[in-house]
């Protein structure tokens, strides 16, 4: 059970704070239903309100800072997803989304980024999807690993794209 002011990963929320547990007014009367109150990191001034039964199913700590780290370091040798062609792709990206595993939102990140490295090498255009769901990975990933290592988003966001930019280049 978390409490208030604990910092959770919810889903595919991301990294969110808790503000207070209640029962929130929405609910009926007499119901006695107590629910999180998360303010999340991504949406800036997102309030969510979780059911506190349940919710340790789709709640999941936050990578500590070594993990973070490790993460980071382990970018050279991290495997790249093996994504279907056309619009069978984004089932696939945005499972990995909802699931919000660091480890395979980094792979995504890596992935989605080689792609983008790749068309724009050959002069081609990154499709609007793949530069949607690079955006949600990086908003979801970032946010946790700045939170984990306490650093700026802008920080950990240079150092990860710092490093992806001498992997593409080194191909």
């Amino acid at each position: 059970m978390l409490n208030k002011g604990d910092v959770a990963v919810y889903g595919n929320h991301g990294l969110c704070k808790v503000s207070d547990m209640m029962v929130p007014s929405f609910l009926p009367k007499g119901s006695e239903k107590m629910y999180y109150q998360m303010i999340s990191a991504i949406d800036r001034g997102g309030v969510l309100y979780v059911p506190v039964d349940g919710a340790e199913d789709k709640m999941r700590e936050v990578i500590s800072a070594e993990a973070a780290d490790e993460l980071i370091g382990s970018l050279e040798d991290m495997e790249v997803i093996e994504l279907p062609v056309g619009k069978k792709a984004e089932t696939v990206i945005s499972d990995v989304c909802k699931k919000n595993e660091a480890g395979e939102v980094m792979s995504l990140i890596k992935t989605l980024y080689m792609i983008k490295s790749q068309r724009a090498a050959e002069g081609k255009k990154f499709s609007s999807m793949d530069e949607k769901y690079l955006g949600i990975a990086e908003k979801l990933l970032y946010s946790e690993l700045a939170y984990a290592m306490d650093l700026e988003w802008d920080v950990v966001r240079g150092r990860i794209t710092d490093t992806l930019s001498a992997l593409s280049v080194g191909n």
